[in-house]
């Protein structure tokens, strides 16, 4: 059969683009006018006037009008790039005209549509500097609407008007000055403007630069209400953030492709450097406040502490709405309220946190605003920034918990130095008594001796209410403890158990429809040995989870030497022959934990296992280390392989459930997940540190508390 000849069709508008592109696409007011400062921002406006005339109530000859001194438009300009959806001008041309060489914010191309959002007809006048003419566009989405509701009454055999086919009118005017800029009258408002609304702009606005960034030239952004006193010629202005009761600041080495991020070392809330994440550099600027200095906080600004913003260039992003009269409905843009636990009684939330994070086009270009400018495009590198938020927050959680312990220590030690000190004053005074040759004195220095016993005892008392208060506290913080952590416990193995189920539904499907056909037979077996690994995982998720029920049953004295001897050399001996592997147990004392035996073995366990996997291909002497010392009222465990080690950059992840580097090997993801929830619910930690086997492997530092 012959080719014919080719022919061509081409996309069309329908008319409810306008629609489309604008109230439907822009959802709220505040990103709206958001939007039009940006473009007063891109080109290089230096003072901008939004103007509100009868906007409560509505009238027929309300308006809001935008004023900017900008550089202005050509006829074509707004020929072919105002008039042009999803113009490239903005992305070719990254920054604005010299001498200001600002970074453009909007480079979308359909922001001029989120005046629709705000009102039904504008007018835009332009002007350059010298030139004589202003340019005026008139635009009427009300005329698109009637359009739309016409066709969809009518039927017009696909001879309807087109979105492109609607004219929209334009004129010169003459005006001898020397003035520039461009102004948007937008009538025809679609919605009353309360004194609140007007608060909202201010404040949502006063976010549209970052806080203390340094500008060359100034972008002064005033609103005018005259309806309104306090909102006559007001100016926008940022609130300086003072008054935190801890500040952190992250950079990033350059050069060398470093990020920094937290750590604690030495009970010390330190920076150290690691290597460029997926998401790209990051800059993260961090206040946290606590009760008291919330409280100063709000009564000097006038405002609340309200989590973390995106900056891009030193412009915000996305969402621009964040902001909403009741926090429960304020979007929360990183997870930080939506973790289950961190800690529980030591978790931050988004009201004690008040920061940015600083990103830019060249260093984050995955780093992508939603169309709708309320979240950014889920990909691998906006995950990977929210990671890095909340992983600086958990080492803050953790930090904060360390002064906490710190200052309940100190307390009980002052309650103690203040009872022995009391003992010895009572002591010499007991001595100058007996020495006394005065009646008097002596009648006065046992007065003072009575006294010193009613305050020693006060004070002891003191310490004792103390103590039974902490120890109250611990019980109902433990039982707290594992109500939530078997909570989470419970939504992991769910998010487990749907994906493997999910995974096993599309294999088994395949395998149903494939089976009979011998071309099909090798992807039949394949996906056969995946629903093994699945089944599997299942399998070892659902006895993780019936373990864990049980732990709470059966505590009991375990001698740490003996158990770890009876599973480095009994349980896993003929493994480890097998395999070749030398395994090295140093534990020289008697030590005695209360603890679970079966969540205790289950940690190392999975630690064994995990090196199995990573020695599997090594060449040469294959060791498996396990040594432990007692500091202070813990247990500290060294867990070590020389296999083939984590990466630098994924040592702050392995924790993380479904996360492996052994995979091809039959890792799941799931052991050190496993390990780690294991510890936390006994109150213990697990990290990566230096490895001690050079030049490969991996070395786990775990920490138990004797008491629990």
């Amino acid at each position: 059969m012959g080719m014919e000849q080719a022919n061509s069709l081409r996309f069309k508008f329908d008319v409810s683009a306008y629609r489309l592109l604008g109230r439907e696409l822009i959802t709220d007011r505040i990103t709206a006018l958001f939007e039009l400062v940006k473009n007063c921002y891109d080109a290089n406006a230096e003072v901008v006037t939004i103007d509100f005339i009868n906007i409560n109530p509505l009238t027929k000859d309300s308006k809001i009008v935008i004023r900017d001194n900008g550089i202005g438009m050509t006829f074509e300009d707004i020929r072919d790039k105002w008039m042009v959806i999803g113009t490239s001008s903005k992305r070719r041309n990254s920054k604005s005209p010299a001498p200001y060489n600002r970074k453009v914010a909007g480079k979308k191309g359909v922001g001029r549509f989120a005046v629709d959002k705000l009102g039904d007809r504008l007018l835009l006048k332009t002007k350059k500097k010298h030139s004589n003419t202003v340019i005026c566009l008139e635009t009427d989405w009300s005329f698109y609407a009637r359009e739309e509701h016409q066709q969809l009454e009518l039927d017009f055999d696909g001879n309807q008007k087109l979105f492109t086919d609607v004219d929209n009118l334009y004129w010169f005017q003459e005006l001898n000055d020397n003035s520039q800029g461009t102004t948007l009258e937008i009538s025809g408002i679609n919605d009353v403007w309360s004194e609140k609304d007007l608060q909202r702009a201010t404040k949502e606005l006063s976010k549209l630069i970052r806080p203390n960034l340094i500008q060359r030239y100034p972008f002064d952004v005033y609103i005018n209400a005259p309806q309104y006193p306090s909102y006559v010629n007001k100016k926008i202005e940022s609130n300086v953030i003072e008054h935190a009761t801890l500040s952190i600041e992250l950079g990033y080495d350059i050069d060398n492709q470093k990020q920094e991020i937290l750590s604690i070392i030495d009970g010390e809330l330190t920076k150290i450097l690691v290597p460029i994440r997926p998401c790209g550099l990051i800059g993260f600027t961090l206040y946290y406040y606590d009760q008291k200095a919330k409280a100063k906080f709000n009564k000097l600004t006038d405002d609340r502490v309200d989590g973390i913003k995106v900056y891009r260039d030193g412009l915000i992003a996305t969402p621009f709405a964040e902001y909403a009269d009741r926090r429960d409905g304020q979007k929360d843009l990183f997870g930080i309220d939506k973790r289950r636990w961190s800690g529980f009684f030591d978790k931050l939330s988004s009201r004690d946190l008040l920061g940015w994070v600083d990103i830019a086009e060249d260093r984050n270009p995955e780093i992508i605003d939603a169309t709708n400018r309320q979240d950014f495009v889920d990909n691998d590198a906006w995950r990977e920034l929210k990671f890095f938020v909340i992983e600086q927050i958990q080492k803050i959680e953790e930090y904060l918990k360390l002064r906490k312990n710190q200052t309940r220590e100190k307390t009980k030690s002052e309650f103690n130095s203040a009872s022995n000190d009391i003992g010895i004053i009572r002591q010499e005074i007991n001595r100058l008594i007996q020495s006394s040759q005065s009646e008097e004195n002596k009648k006065q220095l046992e007065d003072v001796s009575k006294k010193l016993s009613k305050a020693q005892a006060s004070v002891n008392k003191g310490l004792s209410d103390f103590q039974r208060l902490e120890d109250e506290k611990k019980q109902q913080e433990n039982l707290l403890f594992s109500l939530v952590s078997l909570q989470t416990y419970a939504a992991m193995l769910s998010h487990i158990t749907r994906t493997s189920i999910g995974r096993i539904k599309r294999q088994a499907e395949y395998i149903s429809k494939w089976i009979f056909s011998s071309e099909k037979n090798q992807i039949c077996q394949k996906y056969g040995k995946y629903i093994f690994k699945e089944m599997n995982n299942l399998d070892r998720a659902v006895d993780f989870m019936l373990k864990y029920a049980k732990d709470d049953q059966c505590f009991t004295e375990i001698n740490v030497k003996e158990a770890l001897d009876n599973i480095f050399y009994n349980i896993y001996a003929d493994e480890f022959a097998r395999r070749g592997i030398h395994a090295l147990l140093e534990l020289n004392k008697e030590l005695t934990i209360i603890y679970n035996l079966k969540a205790f073995e289950d940690i190392f366990d999975n630690l064994i296992s995990n090196s199995l996997k990573a020695l599997k291909n090594i060449e040469g002497e294959k060791i498996i280390k396990c040594s432990g010392i007692v500091e202070k009222n813990q247990l500290v465990i060294f867990f070590s392989d020389n296999g083939v080690g984590i990466k630098e950059e994924d040592k702050f992840r392995i924790f993380d459930v479904f996360y492996t580097t052994t995979a091809d090997f039959g890792g799941a993801g799931l052991g050190l997940f496993i390990v780690k929830s294991r510890l936390e619910s006994m109150q213990g930690s697990i990290e990566v540190i230096d490895n001690e086997l050079k030049p490969t492997g991996v070395t786990f530092k775990i920490v138990l508390p004797f008491k629990k």
